[in-house]
């Protein structure tokens, strides 16, 4: 799925990108000069930013295409992101980072032992008293997507297919996406499988961590987290 039809179909503005790079450096409190670890950075839209503003950043992906973008849109900026191919639950940084963050629901790909895993890397590559934002989908929005199929062109020649399902049980939900290339024929297909921790959970893990929850946040904007919000952004700091 990391390809070149994710950064057709899954990319914000760069006006809402830069509105986040904001609340980040704000909500964080980052100086000049800190070490910030983009966790799933992917093609570096927030690393890049991060680094504009005299941060150093660093980004860990799994995926080579998208470092491999990362580093083009890096090429012509002075303000450069060490890029690392890597597992998000094998951080090789320890502990130096005033911050993590970790964006676009890019947490809960794994099963829950897993997962911990990650949080607990995390936790190891901060320094004392660093912060952790996690930012995904409203748990409480995601059964709402159960059983849902959305159609749409992500360009002239690509039509795209999103079913969706949510397993309250697991708290898991799957999104298969199917994408026809109309131009060749070619049809390309992926299935992921997220989940979502609701906020008690998620203070469980953080905390088992070592990390204590400051605040949560239902958007960028400060808003506060509900049961409706969009977003469930989290900030935790190493104890």
């Amino acid at each position: 799925m990391w390809d070149q039809t994710y950064l057709l179909s899954e990319i914000p503005p760069a006006a809402e990108t830069a509105e986040e790079v904001e609340f980040i450096c704000e909500a964080l409190e980052l100086m000049q000069g800190a070490t910030v670890l983009d966790l799933c950075c992917g093609q570096g839209r927030h690393g890049q930013l991060l680094a504009a503003r005299g941060m150093k950043v660093v980004g860990l992906d799994s995926s080579r295409f998208l470092l491999t973008e990362a580093q083009k849109n890096g090429s012509s900026s002075q303000s450069k992101v060490h890029l690392i191919e890597g597992d998000t639950r094998n951080i090789p940084l320890k502990p130096v980072c005033d911050a993590v963050i970790n964006l676009f629901t890019s947490f809960g790909f794994f099963e829950d032992n897993e997962n911990k895993r990650v949080i607990t890397a995390v936790a190891a590559a901060l320094k004392s008293s660093g912060k952790f934002l996690l930012e995904y989908w409203n748990p409480y929005a995601a059964f709402q997507l159960d059983q849902t199929r959305n159609w749409w062109w992500m360009s002239e020649s690509l039509l795209a297919l999103a079913e969706v399902e949510y397993d309250s049980t697991s708290g898991r939900l799957s999104d298969h996406r199917t994408v026809i290339d109309l131009s060749t024929g070619a049809v390309q297909e992926s299935v992921n499988r997220i989940r979502f921790y609701f906020p008690t959970e998620l203070e469980v893990m953080l905390a088992s961590a070592g990390l204590k929850v400051r605040a949560m946040y239902g958007e960028f904007d400060y808003s506060p987290f509900l049961t409706e919000s969009r977003r469930l952004i989290t900030i935790a700091e190493k104890c």
